[in-house]
């Protein structure tokens, strides 16, 4: 399994193509979900800016409410950073318009018939890096309506909090689509706010989450799916499928080996996932 069976005393090739099939069908599990939660936080989003914006056109709505870096004071390291991504924000969709004009039909009939890129054309092109890095350059206003909308909790800073789920969700999707392994979190890119765990022990009754395991982003997408007003059979469908991989590979694997990849207190984690659901 990549560089983890070359670190772990895994005696034969049976366990590694174990590894490897754990590994998939975890992968192949969270699909459908990050991809349901990605389209859906960009419709919030987007209703949001339309709403206040009342215009399509990204360079107005990068004029007007794309300016975060307003909500500090000037000089300060805070101003200059949020600037700084204000900056490479229009960089970045500059790149994503000259990077998908002749692949997306709808920028070619755009550009074509000079007309500017509409920002629900710009959205569906984003990946959920460059998304998150959208959401960041929005005024705090908007950023509240959309985890009002949501239905985050008023007791948090959910607008930061969003911001942080995003840019953990894009780690993990990058591992999915690229095929990387996700079964021992490696695709992190950095630190996950503390401030997710405390929003979840909050909202779902887990303890201890700090994403160390994958446990953690099942119960992470299981809070989102249900912010999304997701039916209760598909949470339920999500939490048994994962479930049963464990328990599966729990079987095959020698437990030094099951164990680097999935925490003792997993098992007690899932059943208080699997009553947060069922009140939910």
């Amino acid at each position: 399994m990549g560089d983890s069976s070359k670190r772990l005393p895994i005696n034969d090739f049976s366990q590694i193509a174990s590894l490897h099939a754990m590994d998939m069908q975890i992968k192949t599990l969270f699909y459908p979900y990050i991809m349901t939660i990605e389209t859906a936080l960009k419709n919030y989003t987007l209703e949001a800016v339309l709403s206040y914006a009342k215009s399509e056109d990204f360079d107005d709505i990068y004029k007007n409410y794309l300016t975060a870096y307003r909500g500090y004071h000037p000089n300060t390291g805070d101003y200059k950073k949020s600037w700084a991504n204000r900056l490479r924000l229009r960089q970045t969709v500059d790149g994503l318009i000259f990077r998908e004009q002749d692949k997306k039909p709808f920028f070619k009939h755009f550009r074509d018939r000079g007309r500017t890129i509409p920002i629900w054309a710009i959205f569906e092109a984003m990946t959920l890096g460059e998304f998150g890095n959208f959401y960041a350059c929005l005024d705090r206003p908007i950023k509240s309506a959309i985890v009002a909308d949501l239905g985050m909790p008023a007791q948090f800073d959910s607008e930061a909090l969003l911001l942080s789920i995003i840019f953990s969700l894009k780690d993990l999707r990058n591992a999915i689509a690229h095929n990387a392994i996700v079964s021992d979190v490696r695709f992190k890119t950095g630190g996950i706010s503390k401030n997710i765990g405390k929003l979840l022990k909050s909202e779902a009754g887990i303890d201890s989450i700090n994403f160390s395991d994958i446990t953690d982003y099942v119960i992470l997408v299981v809070y989102l799916l249900g912010l999304l007003k997701l039916p209760k059979t598909d949470r339920k469908r999500l939490v048994s499928g994962y479930e049963g991989i464990l328990l599966r590979y729990k079987k095959e694997l020698p437990r030094g080996i099951y164990g680097h990849f999935v925490r003792t207190e997993a098992q007690n984690k899932l059943k208080l996932l699997k009553k947060y659901v069922m009140k939910s």
